[in-house]
């Protein structure tokens, strides 16, 4: 959640501020440069302050300036009807001001604004707080205590990150450090999952709708846990988020498609790409069945994680009764049978099945294999 006051003596403007407003962004609204000191101090800190130039009692500039020494973390746009160079000028060196808007401003440039004021507050502070001593150390704590529940964590981690930061990489993820540190961090909610459905995510056993409704839930305990540290606040939006299908319609009130981040989309296909594969699945395999829950994922993820992965993903082996062979699939194994009492190769692997080969299976099939048990095939992913 990130918090937005807006100072300006003109009531009616905080209507256009309200409309703003969404689960993301709580926006609060004073009348004066006097009452949003004291929001600042009671409620605070704010993300970003926007002002007002031409309020009684005390100017935009004053404001912000005062502002700037109570919540100095905080970033500052100023709204003027009048702008000039040389309020300009006072308003860059007494406050620091990050941008200064025109009024009437309309609502998109300022929610334009505002996203770029918020971008910047996180790499002028968040980005700062990741990278110190203190700020390592409790991720390495956190990811201690998950590992101290269940060992087999840190191999979870260390099997998704290097997938994780790749696909930021490739994905042109603006914020690649908070979605590494929630891959680093996503396990601590697996401590409040039963030991059942622990041992199911080991060993790759697919969910039925009661098991992963609960085992959704684990994205969010870690987003809760971590919601009492500072700083934090992109991390927990993106764990909270990991789970939302990415075709879902919305009309829940909650994000889909491109609103959800794009490293909780990352987090939420690597780290089912994992599970799926812990149960001894090849990397074709698991992509294969994502691909059939394809409303679960953003399909520009699956491909690129297909792209990393290379040859190993690009094809997935499944299994066919001999009598439902059809032309065109690729055999993944060689097929012996018994002719005149003697074991032989019927069919050889990598061998591409044509309408005579199908034609003879299907007339001479029970006479020659055993009809009852399956033949592996190999099929090209489709991304």
């Amino acid at each position: 959640m990130y918090k937005i006051l807006f100072v300006d003596d003109d009531v009616a403007i905080h209507l256009l501020f309200s409309r703003i407003s969404t689960e993301r962004l709580q926006i609060s609204c004073c009348s004066s440069g006097g009452d949003a000191l004291e929001a600042l101090k009671a409620d605070g800190p704010f993300h970003v302050i926007v002002s007002d130039y031409q309020m009684p009692e005390m100017d935009g500039v004053e404001f912000l300036t005062r502002a700037k020494d109570v919540s100095p973390s905080s970033v500052r746009i100023l709204l003027s009807g009048n702008a000039d160079l040389a309020m300009a000028i006072d308003a860059v060196n007494e406050c620091g001001v990050f941008r200064i808007l025109t009024k009437p401003c309309s609502l998109k440039i300022l929610k334009k604004s505002l996203r770029d004021a918020l971008e910047y507050h996180r790499l002028s502070n968040v980005e700062n707080h990741m990278s110190s001593k203190m700020t390592r150390g409790v991720i390495r704590m956190v990811s201690d205590i998950a590992a101290m529940h269940n060992p087999g964590l840190n191999s979870r981690t260390a099997r998704i990150l290097p997938l994780v930061k790749s696909l930021s990489r490739k994905l042109g993820d603006p914020d690649s450090w908070s979605t590494e540190v929630a891959a680093v961090l996503s396990s601590i909610g697996f401590i409040f999952l039963p030991d059942r459905l622990l041992e199911m995510i080991e060993t790759g056993d697919v969910f039925g709708s009661v098991d992963y409704s609960i085992y959704t839930q684990h994205t969010e305990y870690s987003a809760k846990i971590l919601s009492k540290l500072p700083y934090f606040e992109d991390v927990c939006t993106k764990l909270s988020l990991q789970e939302s299908h990415y075709m879902d319609d919305g009309e829940d009130g909650g994000f889909f498609n491109d609103e959800i981040p794009i490293g909780s989309r990352i987090l939420k296909v690597v780290s089912d790409f994992d599970r799926l594969k812990a149960g001894g699945r090849g990397a074709g395999e698991a992509l294969a069945m994502m691909n059939l829950r394809g409303k679960r994922y953003d399909p520009k993820v699956i491909k690129e994680l297909g792209n990393l992965l290379g040859a190993e993903a690009r094809y997935h082996v499944r299994e066919v009764y001999p009598l439902g062979l059809a032309e065109g699939m690729e055999l993944a194994e060689d097929v012996y049978g018994i002719v005149k009492g003697k074991k032989m190769k019927f069919l050889s692997k990598r061998q591409v099945l044509d309408s005579k080969i199908i034609d003879y299976i299907h007339r001479n099939a029970e006479n020659i294999i055993d009809i009852t048990k399956k033949i592996s095939i190999r099929e090209r992913n489709v991304f």
